[in-house]
């Protein structure tokens, strides 16, 4: 399925249905590699006059990414594509589809791999993510900000799974180091795939508590639904966001201007708006 959102930037969905506890599920990647460039305001150029630039974006940046990509479209004259959804779905299908320009993960984790692969050759910092805990708006069960209440069976408890994106890899780290993590996912009624899952958690009313990325409550209208709530600094990190340049990118130095970009203060900017540390 694929979303085209503003101009000529394109939205790739890769998103998956929530993972039982008893048989976590990993979704395939499907590819819908179209253009949404509006022609009324943008008339087709020639291919050799339009260069093409493909994103692979973590869920939770997305919003400040596609600003960003509206920005350089006008600027170098090209057009972006962005494909987004969890971040090890997203590093699965750049090593085998072997194709795209940039990566952007949740998870500072997921380029460190890639780089060791030599997939990803160069990479530019552009802020910080940090995770919180979620509950219903207002807090009508008067939740405190413990880990622990994660493992109360009188609360309906969602969590990301680390086998899937940056959240699930961020919120294990933090649980395994509290003690927590299988008591945590025995007690939880699912593990969704990625930040927009747990979202979807909290919207529905499916879950009490949540672990997500403090950026989500920046997106849409998510502040009419959930409150957020700290974690105890001891078990906190902020988790870089870096940007990945591919050794597939049939055009690196559009890359390194997109990199440049994002990593300016107008990038910086754009991505604090949404919740993002500089």
């Amino acid at each position: 399925m694929a979303l085209s959102i503003g101009h000529s930037a394109t939205f790739l969905l890769t998103t998956g249905s929530p993972m039982k506890t008893t048989g976590l599920v990993l979704i395939s990647i499907l590819f819908l590699l179209l253009s949404g460039c509006d022609t009324a305001d943008y008339p087709e150029p020639t291919q050799s006059d339009r260069q093409e630039m493909l994103i692979y974006c973590g869920m939770t940046m997305i919003k400040p990414v596609l600003e960003l990509a509206a920005e350089f479209e006008q600027q170098e004259n090209c057009t972006v594509k962005l494909t987004y959804g969890g971040s090890n779905h997203l590093k699965h299908s750049i090593e085998i589809n072997q194709i795209g320009d940039l990566f952007l993960p949740g998870d500072d984790s997921f380029i460190r791999e890639l780089q060791q692969s030599g997939i990803v050759t160069e990479t530019q910092s552009i802020g910080y993510n940090q995770a919180a805990l979620f509950v219903q708006y207002g807090n009508p069960k008067n939740i405190s900000p413990e880990l622990s209440n994660l493992t109360d069976r009188q609360l309906h408890t969602v969590i990301g799974s680390d086998k899937s994106g940056s959240i699930g890899r961020e919120t294990r780290r933090i649980l395994d180091q509290a003690g927590l993590y299988q008591d945590v996912v025995d007690n939880a009624l699912y593990l969704t795939t990625d930040s927009k899952g747990l979202v979807k958690a909290i919207k529905t009313k499916e879950a009490d508590i949540v672990i997500n990325w403090q950026a989500v409550l920046h997106l849409d209208d998510n502040t009419k639904y959930m409150t957020l709530l700290p974690i105890a600094e001891q078990y906190i990190e902020k988790q870089p966001l870096i940007l990945g340049l591919l050794r597939y990118s049939p055009q690196p130095e559009l890359a390194r201007k997109f990199m440049a970009l994002a990593a300016s203060k107008t990038g910086q900017r754009t991505f604090k708006r949404y919740g993002f540390r500089d």
